[in-house]
C-alpha cells in the first residue's frame, strides 16, 4: 500500500521492482487486496494488457489508519541504534536482497 500511495498510478511490475519480488508474488498481493476493497487496477492507454494500481477511497482510509502504527513500530524498533549501525545494517539486507534474487 506504500508504494501504490506514495508513487501515482504504478504498474503492476513497477510495484514488483519497487519491492525487489517478483512479478507472480505482487499479483497474489494486489487481488487480495484488490478482493479487500482496497485498491482498483485500471487499464493504460496506452497498452490495454498494462494495469495501473490505485487505492480506492477505502484503501487510502486504511493506508492513513496503518501509517501512524508503522512508524511508531520503526520508532521503538531502531531505539538505541546509531544511524552509523542503521546504515551498515541497511546495506546488508539489500546486499541479501539482491543475493535473492539473482538466479
Amino acid at each position: 500500500m506504500f508504494f501504490i500511495f506514495n508513487y501515482d498510478a504504478l504498474t503492476q511490475k513497477e510495484l514488483a521492482d519497487k519491492m525487489g519480488i517478483k512479478e507472480p508474488s505482487v499479483v497474489r498481493l494486489i487481488q487480495k487486496l484488490e478482493l479487500s476493497g482496497l485498491l482498483h487496477r485500471s487499464e493504460t492507454l496506452e497498452d490495454k494488457r498494462i494495469k495501473q494500481l490505485q487505492l480506492s477511497s477505502k484503501g487510502v482510509n486504511v493506508y492513513h489508519e496503518l501509517l501512524p502504527i508503522a512508524e511508531n513500530f520503526k520508532k521503538h524498533t531502531v531505539q538505541g541504534i546509531s544511524e552509523e549501525d542503521l546504515q551498515t545494517f541497511k546495506h546488508v539486507l539489500e546486499t541479501m536482497t539482491k543475493n535473492t534474487i539473482k538466479e
